[in-house]
């Protein structure tokens, strides 16, 4: 039985080669026009540049390809950007690709012959000499309609091997805690170390009487070790400390330490582990109030002790 395959109402038939026995048979569109299985690329137009400004690929409308590769030749001094815009008219840098670069082979600028991938993420193309010394730069340029991820490193992929990373800036900001656990067990000190020893400690002790006790226990840039108030007296008592060279005078100056007390109590005032820094001297007064301003004095005796411990 002989069948006939005829092309619409022409009087064409489907050939079957007589050595062969086989149909050749032609990929077509929808608009009749041939289609190769993998198609070939399309050259774009370049132009020679010799001065600043110019394109060596004035903007050309890409839409249709999926990248270009462009191949710079020519002997010059010159910088060339690749630029990407939708409307033809605002162009922006774009990355692309350097093969021969294996660490870092993503770029903005070329200043030398060589080869570039170009991809298409908007309209229109150009690649634009943006500095010029000398030469002539020119440039060969092919658009493919099919996609090529050769080069291309997954950002999912597995890499096997040591990877090199070169251009973290110097600092870099960090959200978050940290946690460092591998401090060695000493660690090496540059410049002078204080050893506060025993030796070096002042003590300080007094019997308050009546009055405001206008006392001056340091005369000289001093840390507070310790202070320790005990209230020999029925009503409440404020011992106040002042960061001063001088003896203080009650209700004058604003102090650092106010130790309040209740009626026949005794305090040992918590202070930091480092001491607590007097940058002038260290003074006290002893008076009924609590306010800055309160000249109220003792009016029995003894009123009041006071333990202090300092060091320069």
């Amino acid at each position: 039985m002989a069948v006939e395959i005829k092309s619409g109402a022409t009087s064409d038939l489907l050939t079957v080669d007589s050595v062969s026995k086989a149909v050749r048979v032609t990929n077509y569109d929808s608009s009749g026009n041939e289609r190769l299985f993998h198609p070939l690329p399309t050259s774009l137009t370049t132009s020679p540049v010799t001065q600043v400004d110019n394109d060596v690929i004035d903007a050309v409308d890409v839409s249709a390809y999926k990248w270009v590769s462009l191949q710079l030749a020519g002997t010059f001094e010159a910088t060339i950007k690749f630029q990407g815009s939708n409307d033809n008219g605002t162009f922006y840098d774009v990355t692309v690709q350097n093969p021969t670069l294996l660490s870092e082979p993503y770029v903005t600028t070329m200043t030398g012959v060589g080869l570039v991938k170009i991809p298409v993420l908007y309209k229109y193309l150009r690649a634009r000499v943006t500095a010029y010394t000398s030469g002539t730069v020119e440039g060969i340029a092919l658009a493919y309609k099919e996609s090529n991820d050769s080069g291309q490193i997954s950002s999912t992929g597995t890499i096997n091997g040591a990877v090199s990373v070169t251009n973290l800036p110097a600092t870099q900001t960090v959200d978050g805690s940290v946690a460092v656990t591998n401090f060695p067990a000493s660690q090496a000190v540059s410049g002078a170390v204080s050893i506060v020893g025993a030796s070096s400690l002042s003590p300080f002790y007094a019997i308050g009487t009546t009055g405001t006790n206008e006392t001056g226990v340091s005369s000289a840039p001093s840390i507070l070790r310790s202070v320790v108030f005990t209230n020999l007296a029925a009503t409440p008592r404020h011992l106040k400390l002042y960061d001063i060279a001088t003896t203080p005078v009650a209700g004058a100056g604003t102090p650092v330490i106010v130790c309040s007390l209740a009626a026949a109590g005794t305090l040992a005032f918590p202070l930091p582990v480092e001491g607590f820094p007097f940058s002038n001297g260290i003074g006290f007064t002893m008076v009924l109030g609590a306010d800055n301003g309160s000249t109220t004095p003792a009016t029995t005796q003894p009123d009041f002790t006071v333990s202090m411990i300092y060091s320069a």
